[in-house]
């Protein structure tokens, strides 16, 4: 309705809008982070997808009602809102949508051209570089990346009048510079590289360890010294129950599988099949997840292209949940997913499940952002299309200092608004201690420490990396995933330079920073503490390309956790209660629930020691690694 008295009436918008533009953004970070250099100046004829991300209502008094429902001593404990809920309390007030578009018809660009998203969330319009320019009180810059070569463009900072500033949360393109070639480059699985493992390559070798491993990993299998002994070597499913207590008797429950979203990777069938058969032959030949296919996501591919994160994903969920199913949410065709700058995942997954998030289709510059969708995909762009699970698992993350503090606030409401909903969000920390990435890059240009997003994000439940101690065995406390390992992999972890501490890690953090020696002009003593809490992520084993292989990284860590709480909803669900939604206020209530990880460190700048474990929390490993059975004597006990 609004649209169209804007078209009939255009002429009638004032034209007497103050002119007087103040800042709005300017970009947080020196690009020698992420290898960027500025080259030339941007064409002026070259056309920009405008995005304008309109204000939301109330998200002070969504955070509120998030934590009123996930108290566990609340009366309101688990009364998760409906869609329409959500959409209602938070979309962007009519008045606020009117002023923006006056703004923009009194600055040249006609009513005809820019187009409001079904969400009412978003503004959108293709303009040349000299009128955004122009409209922005900016000079766009032609960037290269250093490593890849690839370009983009970019200002440093852009402008919007005064009087309606309020109203915009952030416009794009504008200041974002994101390091990536690929979804396998930055914004990536969290996890180490994956190796072939060396003992195996010789077949006598190979088939005694096998043997060895086949006859004790079976679930059903009364061996329990065997396996016990090898698990610090590798870790199979059978291990990681035993680490944690978890039981055998799954059992389905209907509206409960377990969501676990991917982009640009995607598992085979075959290495499933051969992992089944190798160590969980309780799972039938060909169990696979069902796809949830976004904007032309495709799966599964052959055995020569299968994606190494992925594969983890479901031979570590698969075994712990079976016979309950698993959704996959497969984001991006392949075309797309290959794209250098194909970086606006997390939104692309959030308007599949979540309407109120939604955008719609918008001309790319061609060479420059990604003509989306593509010849790989001409169908329309989802939006709100999925129902969310109750629990979703992701893996991949990018250094908060990459994007606008307002973008990463927009994504992190949506994780919020999930949880008002009734879905757990698990993320895995990251795989490179403090920073995001390993080495001098990662750093910021001070030298401080660059954590990962959304790991950092306080509505979501974040999970760090451990691993059995050479030597030791499952019936002994864990550690942290020791950094000096031929992956370089560290367990991420620390303080968010952007999102306040919520109250509900108040007393533990509080308790570790009295007792913490670390310099802390090295990071914001103030802001969200991450990880939550933390599980195996140390030589895993899996099937890819064929191949048996050890992998490691936090891209374990997350779905061992996930797939837990999985299993606990399906109890709940079994005996009439409700999904349990956002844990983390619950979980730091109660930190018996755990297994406290007390030695070992991650890695902070250059290499150097960033923090220890130590008794009670810490961000290494969070709170520790899950009790089963108390973890779900807790949780079946909520209301």
């Amino acid at each position: 309705m609004l649209l169209s008295i804007l078209l009939l009436a255009g002429t009638a918008f004032s034209s007497a809008l103050p002119n007087k533009l103040v800042l709005h953004e300017r970009r947080a970070f020196e690009p020698v982070i992420t290898q960027w250099t500025k080259r030339s100046l941007a064409p002026q004829d070259a056309i920009l997808p405008v995005r304008i991300a309109l204000t939301q209502r109330n998200p002070q008094e969504g955070h509120n009602h998030l934590m009123d429902i996930s108290d566990p001593r609340s009366s309101n404990f688990g009364k998760h809102w409906t869609r329409q809920q959500v959409e209602e309390f938070f979309s962007p007030s009519s008045n606020t949508i009117t002023v923006v578009r006056e703004w923009l018809y009194s600055s040249g660009i006609n009513v005809s051209r820019h187009k409001l998203a079904t969400s009412r969330g978003h503004i959108q319009f293709d303009a040349s570089v000299s009128e955004v320019e122009q409209l922005l009180g900016t000079q766009y810059d032609l960037w290269e990346h250093g490593e890849t070569g690839a370009q983009t463009l970019s200002c440093d900072s852009y402008h919007v009048p005064a009087s309606i500033q309020h109203h915009i949360d952030f416009i794009t393109p504008t200041i974002a510079l994101i390091p990536t070639t690929s979804m396998k480059s930055f914004l990536k699985k969290r996890q180490s590289a994956s190796t072939q493992v060396p003992e195996l390559n010789d077949p006598k070798t190979r088939k005694s360890l096998l043997e060895t491993i086949n006859n004790s990993t079976s679930p059903y299998n009364k061996s329990h010294s065997i396996v016990n002994a090898t698990c610090a070597q590798r870790v199979t499913p059978k291990c990681i129950r035993q680490l944690y207590g978890i039981p055998s008797n799954a059992f389905a429950v209907p509206g409960n599988a377990l969501g676990i979203a991917e982009a640009g990777d995607v598992y085979d069938q075959e290495d499933l099949n051969l992992f089944f058969k190798s160590f969980a032959p309780h799972i039938p030949n060909n169990t696979a997840p069902v796809l949830q296919s976004i904007d032309g996501g495709t799966a599964p591919v052959s055995v020569e292209n299968g994606g190494a994160e992925s594969t983890l994903d479901f031979e570590i969920a698969y075994p712990i949940i079976y016979p309950q199913d698993i959704k996959l949410f497969q984001a991006l065709d392949p075309s797309t997913a290959a794209s250098p700058f194909a970086f606006g995942l997390g939104d692309i997954f959030l308007d599949a499940i979540d309407k109120s998030f939604c955008t719609y289709k918008g001309g790319n510059t061609k060479g420059i952002d990604p003509e989306y969708p593509n010849q790989g995909y001409n169908g329309t762009l989802m939006c709100g299309t999925y129902q969310p699970t109750n629990v979703i698992s992701i893996s991949y993350a990018v250094a908060e200092a990459y994007y606008p503090r307002s973008y990463l606030d927009r994504q992190c409401y949506e994780f919020m608004k999930l949880g008002l909903k009734g879905s757990s969000i698990i993320f895995a920390s990251g795989d490179n201690g403090t920073v995001e990435r390993s080495g001098r890059i990662g750093c910021l240009a001070n030298g401080t420490d660059n954590p990962s997003f959304p790991a950092s994000c306080p509505y979501v439940t974040s999970v760090g990396a451990t691993q059995i101690a050479p030597g030791k065995t499952t019936a002994d406390r864990e550690v942290a995933v020791d950094p000096n390992n031929v992956y370089s992999f560290s367990s991420g972890g620390g303080f968010s330079n952007y999102f306040p501490r919520p109250s509900y890690q108040d007393a533990a953090v509080s308790k570790y920073l009295g007792s913490s020696t670390r310099n802390t002009s090295l990071f914001n003593i103030t802001g969200r503490a991450f990880p939550d809490v933390s599980a195996n992520g140390w030589n895993i084993e899996t099937y890819l390309n064929g191949k048996q292989l050890l992998n490691s990284g936090t891209s374990a860590s997350a779905p061992i956790f996930a797939s837990i709480i999985n299993r606990i909803n399906g109890d709940r669900i079994t005996v009439g209660k409700r999904p349990l939604g956002f844990l983390n206020p619950t979980l730091y209530a109660h930190p018996h629930v755990f297994n406290d990880i007390v030695d070992g460190y991650n890695l902070g700048c250059n290499a150097a020691v960033g923090f220890n474990a130590t008794t009670g929390w810490d961000p290494v490993t969070g709170l520790g690694t899950p009790k089963y059975a108390d973890l779900r004597k807790l949780l079946l006990d909520l209301p």
